[in-house]
């Protein structure tokens, strides 16, 4: 998994500035964030519980704290304590923020291997065809399939969709991909690239792998495969089908 953005770039040091008592929470947290680099862009500020901070949430999907000036930042997740249980505050959120995505998609859209029988249970897998433990997931699709468990692919191209700035040409893990969700038999051909790595370049289609992939940066993929509960909690790597049953209570 990948370090956030800010925590690398940010976060070795403190922002410092005047602070007018005039302005909100919103705008100086905003305006600092833009002195230090105009590409943090901030889609959200909103108090974090009664902890006195406050969550900023950034167009990539990740979540840090600040204070109300805007001065301290905090990257990392945040916990609250009560009755001898600690919950993870941060890791709520982006649960919840990731099952209305997942709700909100098309099973049309995806690669799907459906449950035998009654399904019991359903997984969203963002996956690329050369990942190892991708590959190592796909194995466990038919018990998984048995186990009453639908399997739901979405596209993560890990080399990401543009092999160049100009964006004039597209990354081998984008073709294949690609390739895949353009077949007449797309699960065949899901199987097929996963155990051979080898898949006839078909782009004729209309796939949304660009979208898949950028919601996946959006919800806080970072690599693949990435396992999508139906409630939004998310199991980065590989799981053999009997865990993964045990996660969903089956």
């Amino acid at each position: 998994m990948k370090a956030p953005v800010l925590a690398a770039s940010l976060f070795t040091f403190v922002i410092t500035g005047a602070v007018s008592a005039a302005d909100s929470a919103e705008s100086m947290i905003k305006s600092k964030l833009a002195k230090v680099n105009p590409q943090f862009k901030v889609t959200s500020v909103q108090p974090a519980a009664e902890s006195g901070l406050y969550e900023v949430e950034l167009s990539t999907g990740e979540v840090v704290y600040s204070t109300k000036d805007g001065r301290y930042f905090i990257a990392g997740s945040l916990f609250e304590t009560g009755d001898g249980t600690m919950t993870n505050l941060t890791a709520q959120k982006e649960s919840a923020k990731r099952a209305v995505a997942i709700k909100n998609l098309k099973s049309s859209d995806m690669v799907v291997f459906q449950a035998k029988g009654k399904q019991k249970g359903l997984i969203n897998v963002f996956t690329d065809i050369d990942c190892g433990y991708c590959r190592k997931l796909h194995q466990e699709v038919p018990k998984l399939n048995e186990l009453g468990i639908t399997v739901r692919y979405l596209a993560y191209p890990r080399a990401g969709v543009y092999a160049d700035a100009g964006k004039q040409n597209l990354t081998a893990s984008f073709k294949k991909i690609k390739s895949v969700w353009c077949d007449e038999d797309p699960a065949a051909a899901m199987t097929k690239a996963k155990s051979t790595g080898f898949i006839k370049d078909n782009l004729d289609c209309k796939a949304p792998i660009e979208e898949q992939f950028m919601l996946g940066q959006q919800i806080g993929v970072r690599g693949t495969p990435a396992i999508i509960l139906e409630n939004g909690e998310m199991l980065p790597g590989y799981m053999p089908a009997d865990d993964i049953a045990k996660r969903l209570n089956i």
